[in-house]
C-alpha cells in the first residue's frame, strides 16, 4: 500500500464544500482544513505509486475548486506502516 498528501489551494468561499467531495473518492482517506501557504490537506492510498498518481492527475486535481494542488507522496518504508 502507498500513501501520499496532497495539498490544495482552493478557490474562496469553497472549503468546507470542497472537503465533502474530497471525502468521496474512494482514495481519500482523510482531508481536513488547514492555516498557512495551503488550505486544505488530503492524505490517499492506493496499492501503487502509479495508481496514487492516476487518482490525483484524474481525479483530484481536476476538481472544480481546486486552485493548485501538490501531491507529495510518503517514501521512508518505515513511515508507511
Amino acid at each position: 500500500m502507498e500513501s501520499g498528501y496532497v495539498l490544495f489551494n482552493l478557490k474562496p468561499g469553497t472549503k468546507k464544500d470542497f472537503i465533502t467531495k474530497v471525502k468521496d473518492i474512494k482514495a481519500v482517506k482523510e482531508a481536513r482544513l488547514v492555516i498557512g501557504i495551503w488550505d486544505a490537506i488530503a492524505k490517499i492510498e492506493a496499492e501503487s505509486i502509479e495508481e496514487l498518481e492516476k487518482i490525483y492527475f484524474n481525479k483530484i486535481d481536476k476538481m472544480a475548486d481546486v486552485m493548485d494542488s501538490r501531491l507529495h507522496i510518503v517514501a521512508c518504508p518505515r513511515t508507511r506502516k
